[in-house]
């Protein structure tokens, strides 16, 4: 089937309510200064360790004006996990990004050029796998953290590096192996007997062919990258440091969770939050990811 034929084909109803989940978390991410009632930041230790709202019995009774609460610094809850919600999203895309470009380039020149060159990047591909992932990617989180001055841009920076360092491998070896099936097609020894280039036939023969297994990948690896910012935050590692996870002056899912484990038996959503968010987003990721794969198979028997 054509591209223009995978383009009309319908969406199922799980990957539609997936879509609509990643649009509503990208909406909240674009519009965090809109949706923010308050400065996240902003410190009130007169309106400190309030309740949720809908708690109205008690020692301390929630307020209307803080629909989840606040923490232990008297800041808004709502505003802090929205806050977080772009940091998250913007982590992740960005983190994902850096990784199907390094592992497409790789994938491509391995599988396409053969001999020597896909031997070296084969051992690099194993070297790079042979390390446990997250001991060398907390390696470099932390070298990375040490260096650079604590801004918001910077602490999404480090996780990024970190993560794209140990996750580019599996997809570049998904693209090598596709690539060396299609390099043998009728396609491209035509493309090559016309004179074509090896730039030109990686850019206009191979890569719309294994297109579709980078957006599925991508689409795919999102939520790894989020719950791994996640399981760094929770133990302290991540985009924000400090003990209060607050010193890189940055929110996100991970460090909310962080910041919120002392709290949990007196607020719940400082937890359960940022929980949800990840959730949330892990659930719609999956959902487009199976309609899409399922999609490009059906395509491709076809």
């Amino acid at each position: 089937m054509t591209s223009a034929g995978r383009g009309r084909a319908p969406i199922s109803g799980r990957g539609l309510f997936g879509l609509l989940l990643l649009a509503f978390l990208l909406g909240v991410a674009l519009l965090t200064p809109l949706l923010s009632p308050h400065d996240p930041f902003e410190s009130s230790f007169t309106q400190s360790r309030l309740p949720p709202a809908w708690v109205k019995s008690g020692v301390e009774s929630g307020q209307d004006e803080f629909p989840l609460g606040t923490d232990r610094f008297g800041r808004d809850v709502l505003s802090r996990l929205i806050h977080g919600t772009r940091t998250s999203v913007a982590l992740a895309l960005a983190s994902v990004t850096l990784v199907a470009v390094i592992g497409t380039l790789a994938g491509l020149a391995a599988g396409y050029l053969g001999g020597a060159a896909d031997a070296l990047l084969s051992y690099l591909f194993d070297t790079v796998q042979a390390v446990p992932g997250i001991m060398f990617m907390v390696m470099v989180i932390l070298i990375l953290r040490d260096k650079l001055a604590p801004t918001w841009s910077n602490g999404v920076l480090t996780l990024v590096v970190g993560f794209a360092t140990v996750g580019w491998v599996g997809l570049a070896r998904v693209i090598r192996v596709t690539t060396q099936q299609l390099k043998v097609r009728e396609f491209v020894e035509a493309a090559r007997s016309l004179g074509g280039s090896p730039w030109h036939i990686l850019t206009r023969h191979l890569l719309p062919n294994v297109a579709h297994l980078i957006v599925v990948w991508i689409i795919a690896n999102i939520p790894a990258v989020i719950l791994m910012e996640a399981l760094l935050g929770y133990v302290g590692i991540g985009v924000t440091r400090g003990v209060d996870g607050d010193e890189f002056g940055v929110i996100s899912w991970g460090g909310l969770i962080f910041s919120g484990r002392p709290l949990l038996n007196f607020n719940p959503t400082l937890v359960l939050g940022p929980t949800l968010g990840i959730l949330l987003m892990t659930l719609g990721v999956i959902l487009l990811a199976d309609h899409l794969e399922a999609r490009y198979r059906r395509a491709d028997e076809g």
